[in-house]
């Protein structure tokens, strides 16, 4: 079994607001781990906001990048800024972790 994740708790945003979501695993033993969005509406599909491998910087995808800040993963802790949020940032954001071959 692989060690759980543990992310920041349940956050509301107020659109204009800024907030920090905070990802970190107990072992340092991982080799990527990554942000996604899951956007409110039925018909939604998870969107890969950030990832990191392992001590390296992190990767922001292009439609996230004008106001998602992240500097890669420190030990075992990967964190996402979004500063000014928008409406459309609305949804529910997942931590996950690819653990070593």
């Amino acid at each position: 079994l692989g060690q759980a994740l543990q992310q920041s708790p349940d956050t509301v945003v107020r659109e204009g607001d800024s907030v920090t979501l905070n990802c970190s695993k107990k072992v340092n033993a991982f080799s990527a781990m990554y942000w996604y969005k899951l956007p409110l509406g039925k018909d939604a599909t998870l969107q890969l906001v950030v990832y990191s491998v392992e001590g390296g910087m992190a990767e922001i995808e292009n439609q996230y990048r004008n106001h998602f800040k992240s500097h890669g993963t420190k030990g075992s802790h990967l964190s996402v800024e979004i500063d000014h949020a928008f409406l459309n940032d609305s949804g529910t954001y997942f931590c996950a972790e690819e653990d070593p071959q």
